[in-house]
């Protein structure tokens, strides 16, 4: 057995984007990237970039609003929109897209239209990071499983920094110690998780680096980084 993990990071593109890739590509990590579609408006050049570097990117809505404050037709609009500058994006790279995936911002499925919003991806396309290994039982019990957007079993939760909600040591502890018996351990115990992580701007004004302290103590501790194996 060993500590596997899928690194999953939203909210691209970001200032701090390609000195992330350029880390990534450094220490032969592979990663999916969450694009937002207004972000790539500002900083399309570095998710063209990601690609080129072997960066999987994925869709995180337009605008990033919670799914279940907006109706359905605008939550298909979000999604449409940034489709068609990710195509562009691979296009602009010279590479294929051989991969649609979806990540709802906040985690949030749409509330009382979530089962429309699985119909619209399985419908389109879509297709979801492979979690028949998880083990975390807080994973099941919300149902990620079943559905086919790409969810976490574990959140580092490091974006909580910029708004006081949770000290950088307090990020850390929670990276080792996990998330309690029940949830997922990705420094102490063997398994396999995907993780949530996040491209922010925010962040490393606060802690600069903030993204290498992590990850690097993820290495550290001999967490192998897989590539991503895809289903519908």
């Amino acid at each position: 057995m060993s500590k596997r993990v899928v690194l999953t990071i939203d909210d691209i593109p970001q200032m701090v984007t390609k000195n992330m890739v350029d880390y990534l590509v450094k220490n032969n990590i592979p990663a999916v990237m969450f694009a937002v579609g207004e972000n790539i408006e500002k900083h399309f050049d570095t998710v063209v970039y990601a690609i080129k570097n072997g960066i999987t990117v994925g869709n995180h809505s337009y605008s990033h609003p919670s799914f279940s404050a907006i109706s359905y037709e605008e939550g298909i609009e979000e999604i449409e929109k940034t489709e068609v500058l990710i195509n562009k994006a691979y296009e602009e790279a010279g590479l294929p897209r051989k991969v649609k995936a979806f990540r709802f911002p906040y985690i949030d499925k749409g509330g009382d239209k979530k089962e429309l919003f699985q119909r619209y991806l399985r419908e389109n396309g879509f297709m979801k990071i492979d979690d028949s290994e998880i083990e975390a039982k807080s994973y099941y019990l919300v149902g990620h499983d079943k559905d086919i957007d790409v969810a976490c079993s574990f959140d580092i939760r490091e974006y909580n920094v910029p708004s006081n909600d949770m000290t950088f040591d307090e990020v850390m502890l929670h990276l080792r110690e996990g998330d309690g018996e029940d949830g997922a351990d990705i420094m102490n115990r063997d398994g396999y998780n995907i993780v949530l992580f996040h491209s922010h701007d925010d962040t490393e004004k606060v802690v600069p680096k903030y993204y290498v302290t992590i990850l690097d103590e993820l290495l550290n501790a001999g967490v192998i980084f897989t590539e991503s194996e895809w289903k519908n």
